[in-house]
């Protein structure tokens, strides 16, 4: 029982990095250690951990946590965190109903280049602040990553969705998509600058936009070994689908098996949460196929070229290879503290 006290625990310090508050199903789904929900519920019963539409740890619980007894004192700091749980539920809605937005998608959609299209960060668990953008991770066919990433951004810039440095020269469309940030914690620690800093004034330059951080090549779509970690299971595990086709979803979580190793309850709570709708797609190989595909192939052959040649000018911490691309900056999870 000790131990599983400390396998809650360490689910909730995740999540408190985050100002989120997770449910009795991602309590369940982010333990790494085997259990039935009914079971994991009478543990939290007994060791006075109250998962109701979000969980929390009352005042009175023998779990040996002073920083995280101290986030929630009494029950109108617990109503507090839930009327902000709320509004940011609320804010993530508004944001994925923005009329541009719904727009992106369906355009996205219509490519064959695009296989997938999934809520990623925040906006996955609908806990976006009213300052963020939507972040998104994209699946295309094969031999169309740089053709399908050529045509996100475009879009995005067409819908003036795309998201800008501060400082931005013409080539950087082509360039890393997305400048680094710090995570919520960090940030939230600099609110005070508001007051001091006049440049904290000017309008925040992601509010609303979309961040293309993420793409797999079909061909290849499993997490490299070095990056199948904690923070990235949970983020495999976290994206949500709105654009599936061919059953690229399905195939993406098979070859991932290794999240469902570092979270064995997570299989059976993935399958009732994500059902999309996935689009087949009809290849007919006559002439005419063989001939476009060919020409298809020279046109990502040079976006290729021309691209990487771009990201690497403007390149930190981003892992880029022939079939994975990722904008994220690698000391991010170092600074999640869970352990």
């Amino acid at each position: 029982m000790k131990q599983l006290n400390k396998e809650i625990i360490k689910v909730i310090k995740y999540f408190s990095f985050f100002a989120y508050y997770p449910t009795l199903d991602e309590i369940h789904t982010f333990l790494q250690v085997k259990i039935t929900k009914n079971e994991l519920n009478g543990e939290l019963k007994r060791i006075k951990y109250t998962p109701v539409e979000y969980s929390m740890l009352s005042q009175n619980s023998k779990v040996k946590s002073q920083k995280l007894k101290s986030k929630i004192k009494n029950s109108n700091e617990a109503m507090k965190q839930w009327n902000n749980l709320t509004n940011r539920k609320q804010i993530s809605q508004s944001k994925l109903n923005s009329s541009r937005f719904k727009l992106y998608i369906k355009l996205l959609s219509i490519f064959p280049q695009i296989l997938l299209v999934g809520l990623s960060g925040s906006i996955s668990m609908m806990n976006a602040e009213e300052d963020d953008d939507v972040d998104l991770f994209i699946i295309t066919a094969k031999n169309r990553l740089f053709t399908g990433r050529l045509i996100a951004l475009i879009l995005a810039q067409l819908l003036g969705l795309r998201r800008r440095r501060t400082s931005e020269k013409l080539d950087t469309l082509f360039s890393t998509a997305t400048p680094q940030r710090e995570p919520l914690a960090i940030v939230s620690k600099k609110a005070s600058s508001l007051l001091t800093n006049p440049q904290s004034l000017i309008p925040n330059p992601f509010k609303n936009k979309v961040c293309l951080n993420l793409f797999f090549d079909e061909s290849n779509l499993k997490v490299p070994k070095f990056k199948q970690t904690l923070f990235v299971g949970h983020e495999v595990l976290q994206m949500k689908p709105i654009v599936i086709k061919d059953n690229i979803y399905q195939r993406f979580l098979e070859v991932n098996e290794w999240v469902f190793r570092l979270f064995p309850n997570a299989r059976e709570v993935v399958g009732r949460k994500y059902k999309a709708l996935s689009i087949k797609q009809k290849k007919s190989l006559n002439t005419y196929y063989l001939i476009l595909n060919t020409f298809f192939n020279k046109i990502e052959q040079s976006l290729k070229g021309y691209q990487l040649h771009l990201i690497n000018r403007h390149r930190t911490t981003e892992f880029i290879t022939p079939t994975q691309l990722w904008f994220h900056p690698d000391d991010f999870e170092k600074k999640i503290k869970y352990k």
